[in-house]
């Protein structure tokens, strides 16, 4: 997530400049005690993540989002804040002075979510608390006892985490700052579906039964059985109290209206969600124009590439036509995967001709889980140190509304040289303090991962006039929902007028369209990251190349996007420029 940026002017001392000198020993002391601070706060407010960077004792804990544990939070995070301020004044150099001003931007946003106590709205449309044990699954590798013995502590601990969550869900109700009635009886179906779930499908007995086959077979059956005991005992229980709670309490409370800017200090909670999820301080006027001026630029070239193939007609007239083409249609679930895995191979070959470094994480391709059904297609990043390979997941439902003419920007997106690249590179960074390692930064993950579809241009991945259109479809996706997004949460959009203007403007499938609406109600300023993120990172290129010229090299130019891990656009765009003094200097 973005965080504020507070810099101090940086001095000289005895003429040289202080971010070339060493720091004094006892600022490097008071450095490295920020970090470890920081990091032991990271682990404990987020054990999924932990679990990512090697912590197995985690996989014992879930998240506390409970009063007193959000109020510790603040209190840790207030004096970490303070001590950050004097470091900005105490002349940390290099890549500490980065992470430094990294940091403090990531703490003053965490406040800041705090001070809006978001708890109270834990869940969007197809996700939220509820799907988190299926998160922590999907990262669980038990390798021996004391891990399944950890994992089955974790069973038994997930009525206090939903505890948490039904007090927060309460305050919201009560407070008014609640999701729209549409997306909260969306979540209400979904929450009584896991509760009717047999006890013996419970996707937290999935670690249990893939435990390794050099574990004695009565030790295994035996801890199967703990687990399945703890599932119908604790977790059973409690789910069903969840989806009673939930429907007599949440659904009654839930809102009107759809734009987040109606809820009691809405409007400064959706400023702060752009700040947070786009890395910008523009105003949703000013991102409501841009995305209007982007859908028009981009519809020009999508005539261009229509008028290659001989169409004539409008751009929606040509969609509706590729929409009923039964080339453009996967023959079945397992036909899509293959085609997705196929692809996957054929960019992992390009890669070294773009990128030094390449990631050692492996990644595959699978089909979501059925209980998360509702939840759209996507990457889920793995674990070097757990051997948990990165995931590009396939929802079934995704594929029904998803033509064989865009799966090439969409593996590119989601695979490699997207997500799958950026982010594991940036987990392999040892040398990075963790919070780099893992950060959420989404105008930077999901910018590069649009920057990605544009690259496999080059890459020369597109084969024909319709795959081209097909990653142009998918830009005006997501330069659409710059004006939707915008549009329901500062304009007052109704959900029909958010539905016409995606059927107008891209060539998605109805289905799809009316849950990408659900998504951007219920999930604020999220989607204006990717639109926003890859016009930074193109106009970052685009500079590069220029005052280079000649000695631009892509490579290096994506080594620099890519070797800090994720940050706000304006810290990436300063790195990028120093990049570029020190390479017109001769450095």
């Amino acid at each position: 997530m973005l965080r504020a940026l507070c810099l101090a002017l940086v001095p000289l001392l005895a003429g040289v400049p202080l971010a070339l000198a060493a720091p004094p020993a006892r600022v490097m002391q008071g450095w490295q005690a920020v970090l470890a601070d920081y990091d032991q706060h990271l682990r404990a407010v987020d054990p999924l993540r932990a679990v990512l960077l090697g912590d197995t004792a985690a996989l014992a804990r879930w998240p506390d989002d409970s009063a007193p544990a959000l109020q510790q939070q603040r209190q840790r995070l207030l004096r970490l804040q303070v001590r950050l301020t004097a470091l900005a004044r105490a002349g940390l150099a290099g890549e500490d002075a980065l992470s430094r001003d990294l940091l403090a931007e990531r703490v003053d946003l965490e406040l800041q979510g705090l001070a809006f106590d978001e708890a109270r709205l834990p869940y969007i449309s197809g996700d939220g608390f509820y799907t988190v044990p299926n998160y922590a699954a999907d990262g669980a590798v038990l390798r021996d006892e004391p891990q399944a013995r950890a994992w089955l502590a974790k069973i038994a601990a997930l009525p206090a985490y939903y505890r948490a969550q039904a007090d927060n869900l309460k305050h919201g109700a009560a407070s008014g700052f609640v999701r729209p009635r549409l997306i909260a009886e969306r979540t209400a179906a979904a929450l009584r579906a896991r509760a009717d779930q047999p006890a013996e499908a419970h996707v937290l007995l999935k670690p249990l039964a893939d435990l390794p086959a050099t574990m004695p077979q009565a030790l295994r059956a035996q801890l199967q059985a703990e687990g399945l005991a703890r599932v119908q005992q604790a977790v059973k229980p409690a789910e069903r109290e969840m989806a009673e709670l939930f429907e007599r309490v949440v659904l009654p409370a839930a809102s009107a209206t759809l734009g987040i800017s109606a809820l009691p200090g809405g409007s400064a909670y959706y400023a702060y969600l752009i700040r947070r999820q786009a890395s910008t301080r523009m105003t949703p006027e000013a991102i409501h124009a841009l995305g209007l001026s982007e859908v028009a630029r981009i519809e020009t070239e999508m005539k261009q590439v229509m008028a290659g193939t001989g169409f004539t007609g409008s751009v929606a007239a040509f969609s509706a036509q590729l929409r009923a083409d039964p080339r453009f249609r996967a023959a079945s679930l397992d036909d899509y995967v293959t085609r997705t895995r196929d692809l996957a191979k054929r960019a992992d070959a390009l890669l070294p001709a773009y990128f030094r470094r390449l990631p050692q994480l492996s990644y595959g391709v699978r089909v979501v889980a059925p209980e998360m059904k509702e939840s759209s297609s996507g990457y889920s990043p793995g674990s070097l140190p757990q051997g948990v390979a990165g995931t590009v997941l396939v929802s079934a439902a995704a594929v029904a509304d998803s033509p064989l003419y865009s799966l090439t920007a969409w593996t590119l997106h989601e695979g490699v040289p997207g997500h799958h690249l950026q982010i594991a590179l940036a987990q392999e960074r040892g040398d990075l303090p963790a919070f780099r390692r893992i950060d959420d930064q989404n105008a930077y993950v999901e910018g590069w991962a649009l920057y990605a579809e544009h690259l496999g241009v080059e890459m020369g991945l597109y084969r024909d006039a319709y795959e081209h259109f097909g990653r142009l479809s998918f830009e005006i996706w997501r330069a659409c929902r710059l004006v939707v997004d915008t549009g329901l949460h500062a304009r007052g959009w109704t959900r029909e007028q958010a539905v016409a203007y995606l059927n107008e403007h891209t060539a998605l499938g109805a289905g799809f369209i009316e849950a990408e609406v659900d998504r951007y109600i219920s999930w604020p300023a999220q989607a204006l990251g990717y639109k926003l993120g890859e016009l930074r990172i193109r106009a970052l290129r685009e500079r590069a190349e220029r005052e280079l010229r000649g000695r631009f090299d892509l490579r290096d130019f994506h080594d620099v996007l890519l070797r800090g891990g994720p940050m706000p656009l304006d810290l990436l765009e300063r790195e990028v420029g120093r990049w570029i003094e020190g390479r017109v200097a001769g450095r």
